[in-house]
């Protein structure tokens, strides 16, 4: 289960970590408390939500009330804006990115640090966490010290992670992310958007269709089947998995999915990960479809970004090639919803007999 942005915010809160003050927003009636100047944020589950116009700026009345329309009962990547979380704008000098996650490749949690967080970031430095030996103020000195923190944020940055490890080892996440941490010109910090997964779904729910689906992101999963369906495909299952994965996880779950008589088209889709290894996770898929019998011969649609998409890309290419599969590959200059779209057209085509 994954929280809403200013649920994340609340929880952040509760751990002692400086978050700004902030509002939710539900309905144009609603009169805002928070100061000028503010940040509107369109509270959604799904990804790429600044370039798809969900994040906006007022300075005056007049612009908080204009955007506050512009927002609310808005579609980004098929999800509804239903809440807005209106947020004191904080001015600052560096933003920073802070996280701990569970790492399938190394099979325990690792804490992620960049000095330079905020909007695209795809490469953080990783330090694997012992789970037998307790967190220690030095490990995060260190760490901090590794990744090129000044000196002067080390002591402040130590006890914001420290609250971070609390809350991500006593609420039992799987995911607990700062991006960004902003610093002010002060020395103050603010958390300004928050990520929290509580868990990762890893089964496969079989339906009626003939569209193989393979999902990456719980809440982005569930708005891409409403976009494949909104787009007239018929999904045969549901298949999702989050975090980062070992390929075994994905090999397995893709082996499932495309062993079924029917399929049409297969549309691997999610949309941009933090830390999910896309390498990896791809890898995982080709070994999965690699073991199915009869080979496949309709069309894949694959959407993924994120760290080591590049090099991810290029072996599907590869793969594609010398194991004669139809692969239609997409990064994040490609919608989630318009790879529904093209799944759906490739799905349904007439082919020559």
């Amino acid at each position: 289960m994954k929280l809403y942005e200013f649920e994340g915010a609340d929880l952040l809160e509760k751990y002692g970590i400086p978050v700004p003050p902030r509002q939710i927003i539900s309905s144009l009636k609603e009169q805002v408390a928070v100061s000028l100047p503010v940040v509107l944020k369109a509270q959604v589950l799904s990804g790429d939500r600044k370039k798809a116009g969900g994040i906006l700026f007022a300075d005056t009345q007049a612009e908080l009330s204009k955007n506050l329309k512009k927002l609310l009962g808005k579609n980004i990547s098929g999800e509804k804006v239903e809440k807005v979380l209106v947020e004191e704008r904080i001015a600052s000098v560096a933003e920073y990115y802070i996280s701990f996650s569970f790492s399938g490749t190394l099979r325990s949690p690792v804490l992620a640090l960049s000095t330079s967080g905020g909007s695209g970031i795809h490469e953080a430095d990783i330090y694997p966490i012992d789970m037998l030996v307790p967190l220690k103020p030095t490990f995060l000195k260190q760490s901090l010290l590794k990744s090129k923190f000044s000196a002067e944020d080390i002591k402040p940055l130590c006890e914001i992670i420290f609250n971070l490890w609390k809350l991500f080892t006593e609420e039992k996440t799987v995911l607990a992310e700062i991006n960004p941490l902003l610093k002010t010109a002060e020395g103050s910090f603010f958390a300004c958007d928050a990520k929290i997964d509580y868990g990762k779904r890893r089964a496969v729910e079989k339906m009626d269709g003939d569209i193989a689906v393979i999902a990456s992101g719980g809440g982005a999963s569930l708005v891409n089947m409403d976009a494949l369906l909104e787009a007239g495909g018929h999904p045969a299952n549901y298949a999702e998995y989050s975090g980062n994965p070992p390929k075994e996880v994905v090999e397995k779950i893709t082996n499932e999915v495309l062993s079924r008589s029917g399929i049409k088209a297969c549309w691997v889709v999610g949309g941009t990960a933090s830390f999910t290894d896309i390498y990896e996770t791809m890898k995982g898929f080709t070994e999965g479809l690699k073991k199915v019998s009869p080979k496949p011969n309709f069309p894949f649609v694959i959407r993924r970004d994120g760290p080591r998409t590049k090099e991810a890309q290029e072996f599907l290419k590869d793969f594609a090639k010398k194991e004669g599969f139809d692969f239609h590959i997409y990064g994040s200059e490609t919608p989630m919803i318009d790879t529904a779209k093209i799944v759906v057209k490739l799905a349904y085509r007439k082919r020559k007999k």
